[in-house]
């Protein structure tokens, strides 16, 4: 792959988890029950703050947009995209739910592994 196809792939794997986490967060906003017990104040706490930390880590693409080229903002983002997505891919997968989400968060955090590890063929060089 070129620079060219590489910042391609970071820049679309920022969008795509802009848009993939913004979804998840307003179902568990709006519709909480489809994923927890409605009657469990509890689990639909959890799943409100669920949606507050997916928004979070949705909006890293607004904090690093502008410094794509930057090997350290670069990896900075992914290293917490990584750590967080493989967070959850775990947490999901010891509590055996939502097989598909496992998936999709184990994907996002190798993505994000490889790209931290082939960033200096996009990014400008390491800081000094």
């Amino acid at each position: 792959m070129t620079a060219r196809d590489m910042k391609k792939v970071y820049s679309t794997v920022l969008i795509a988890n802009l848009l993939i986490e913004s979804v998840g967060a307003f179902a568990l906003f709006a519709t909480p029950e489809f994923l927890v017990d409605a009657g469990n104040a509890s689990a639909v706490m959890w799943a409100w703050n669920y949606g507050f930390v997916a928004l979070a880590v949705g909006s890293a693409i607004f904090w690093t947009w502008p410094h794509r080229d930057s090997f350290t903002a670069a990896g900075a983002v992914l290293g917490i995209l990584f750590s967080f997505h493989l967070a959850i891919a775990v947490a999901l997968a010891i509590a055996d739910e939502l097989f598909v989400d496992v998936v999709l968060h184990g994907t996002f955090a190798l993505l994000c592994l490889y790209l931290f590890a082939q960033r200096s063929r996009w990014c400008l060089g390491p800081a000094t």
